[in-house]
Formats: C-alpha cells, sequence, structure tokens
C-alpha cells in the first residue's frame, strides 16, 4: 500500500491534521459538525439507550455524539493507542481492540452500526468483509450509517484529488470508484438511502438490517 506524501507528517502532528481536517469539513459546518452526522442520521431510528457500535473509532470522536444522546456505545478499533485516547475522553465508551472486517463480538448485539470516515481506508474485499460483518453484529431491523468520500467530477472535483494525492493511500482511489449504495445491497442491507454533502464531495449513507418474514 503506498504512502502520500504528507500523510505520515499529518499522523505524526495533530494540529497539522486538525488544521486539514479542519479545512475540508468547512462545507458541513466545521468538525463538530462533521463528527455528528452519523449519529444524527442514526438517532431517530433507534431506541432510547439502544446498544450502538462505532466502527474504527479511532480517538472516539464520533463516539462522542452517541454517547451525548444517551446510547450505549461500544467503540473498536485496531489500534490501542486509539482506544486509550478514547476511553480517556469517553469514560462511558466501552472499547474492543480488534480488526472491522474480524470483529471479536458476538451477533446481533447492536440496534445501531457506524463507520465515520474510515471506509476508504479498506481495499474492496476489507471493505465488503466489514459490511458483511457489520450486518451480522445488527439485529434484525437494525441500522447502519457510514460517511465517507463521494467521487467528485469537474472543477469541483481537483481539492478532492488534490487532497487524496496528498493524505490518503491507494484504498481511497480505489473507494472512489466503488458504489457504497449498491454494495450494501449486494452484502444483504435493505432501505439503502444516499445523501451527498460537502459540495459532492462526501456521502452519508444509511441502511437496514432486514427483519425476518413471519413464518406462514
Amino acid at each position: 500500500m503506498s504512502r502520500r506524501p504528507l500523510r505520515t507528517f499529518a499522523y505524526g502532528h495533530p494540529w497539522f491534521y486538525h488544521l486539514v481536517t479542519g479545512i475540508g469539513a468547512l462545507p458541513v459546518g466545521g468538525p463538530q459538525r462533521l463528527r455528528q452526522l452519523c449519529a444524527q442520521r442514526l438517532a431517530p431510528r433507534l431506541p432510547a439507550q439502544a446498544a450502538v457500535l462505532d466502527l474504527c473509532c479511532g480517538g472516539g470522536a464520533a463516539s462522542g455524539p452517541l454517547l451525548a444522546r444517551g446510547f450505549q456505545v461500544t467503540g473498536l478499533d485496531c489500534s490501542r493507542q486509539a482506544l486509550e485516547r478514547a476511553a480517556r475522553t469517553h469514560p462511558k465508551l466501552v472499547t474492543v481492540q480488534g480488526l472491522a472486517e474480524q470483529p471479536p463480538l458476538a451477533p446481533e448485539q447492536f440496534a445501531g452500526v457506524q463507520i465515520s470516515l474510515a471506509l476508504h481506508e479498506f481495499h474492496r474485499p476489507a471493505r465488503l468483509a466489514l459490511l458483511k460483518a457489520a450486518l451480522g453484529l445488527l439485529q434484525p431491523g437494525g441500522w447502519f450509517a457510514a460517511l465517507d468520500l463521494q467521487p467528485t467530477r469537474g472543477l469541483l472535483g481537483w481539492p478532492q484529488q488534490w487532497f487524496v494525492h496528498l493524505f490518503e493511500t491507494d484504498t481511497a482511489v480505489d473507494f472512489l470508484t466503488s458504489n457504497l449504495g449498491a454494495d450494501l445491497t449486494m452484502v444483504g442491507y435493505g432501505s439503502v438511502a444516499v445523501e451527498t454533502l460537502a459540495l459532492g464531495s462526501l456521502q452519508l449513507v444509511s441502511a437496514r438490517k432486514p427483519s425476518p418474514s413471519p413464518a406462514p
């Protein structure tokens, strides 16, 4: 997997990473608004105090809005250091270390699953495995929400291409050639809806795990 020239620097210098992501979040109202988008999509669809999983939670930036709404939130990430930061910031967050495409969690225990700005870090086979694993973790009728890049065309595509070239890996290029909504349908989700944000550069996608049909 090839590295982009400023990616390592950005992750090693938080001020620079936050500066870049903050500029990128301006079209949706800034970084705080950006990290709330999945929670805002899930919250009206879930029961009060429901169990929700934040996949690839990192330091917990997108877990916080779920906790603030009273949900019982589990954050999963492969990085122990990231989980330690998340636990310090959000003491009520349950943290689990593991791979998102092979989560060490029991099936059908969550009413909601979210993944914010992380799907583009996976090549297609792992991405499909992640989507399928998330489906297995959802209760029947549960909801999935994902926020990530959306391919942008024309003049508006130049900032996105610049960002991907400098900061992302080749998985992001792969992701931008995919159709997330179609992939969700293919692995078994229903009620797939896609909303385009940030001048067309981001997509907020929701989908539901079908409930079993009643026995005749």
